[in-house]
């Protein structure tokens, strides 16, 4: 009777662990990655300027303002049609140069929009390098960003299925249905950061026309044997 009873809880251990086993979920885990470049529609530059000295006939020095390099400033913009309500002050200081006088001179910092770098180019182009400090790319964007990013994430989605369909068909499986799916995109489209940029003769800006998106996903595909009947 033991013997019988001992038979009959292995077999009932046997199939419990059989359908434990049928119950854990076969998958396939890929990663799925893509990359955009995109072009930006608003260029946001910041032009730094700060008053300075120049020499005269006589052997003294003149200061220009900066009221006057911020006009020559401006004149360019608006040359290169970007209007004054894509125009601002960011920030006004003042440092003093023992070496030359013992005035302050005043610094100030426009910030422009632009639509296409085109204009960026005619401004860098139409500008005299005194009293610029600096001409630093602060950020670009585009109008249908939303758009590029659903059009990014769909073809990291593409990649990912299409890795999985590969791995299936090279292991004799059929793919059902994705069990899980998780966006691993490092920075959830966050602005991107850049690196000053070179005044002259804007050459320095040849390198970030576009915007670079990359998107990716890993996603889990649940599979089934091929029958043997098909193979």
């Amino acid at each position: 009777m033991n013997k019988i009873l001992f038979a009959v809880m292995t077999l009932a251990m046997a199939c419990g662990i059989a359908r434990a086993q049928d119950c854990v979920p076969r998958f396939i885990e890929v990663s799925g990655t893509a990359t955009l470049n995109i072009v930006p529609d608003r260029i946001t530059v910041e032009i730094g300027m700060e008053e300075y000295f120049t020499p005269t006939a006589s052997g003294d020095s003149t200061l220009v303002r900066i009221a006057q390099i911020e006009n020559d400033v401006r004149r360019a913009l608006a040359n290169a049609e970007v209007p004054d309500t894509c125009i601002t002050v960011s920030d006004i200081d003042n440092y003093r140069d023992y070496h030359r006088s013992q005035r302050f001179t005043m610094a100030r910092t426009l910030t422009a929009v632009f639509s296409d770098f085109d204009r960026l180019n005619a401004v860098c182009g139409a500008l005299d390098s005194e009293g610029i400090t600096g001409f630093r790319l602060a950020g670009m964007d585009n109008a249908d960003m939303e758009q590029y990013n659903r059009q990014g994430l769909k073809a990291a989605l593409d990649a990912a299925r299409l890795k999985a369909q590969f791995i299936a068909q090279n292991e004799g499986l059929i793919l059902t249905a994705p069990l899980e799916i998780i966006e691993t995109t490092q920075e959830r489209y966050g602005a991107q950061m850049f690196s000053n940029v070179a005044f002259d003769s804007g050459t320095g800006m040849e390198n970030m026309r576009r915007i670079t998106r990359k998107y990716s996903v890993k996603v889990k595909y649940a599979f089934t044997h091929i029958p043997k009947s098909e193979k």
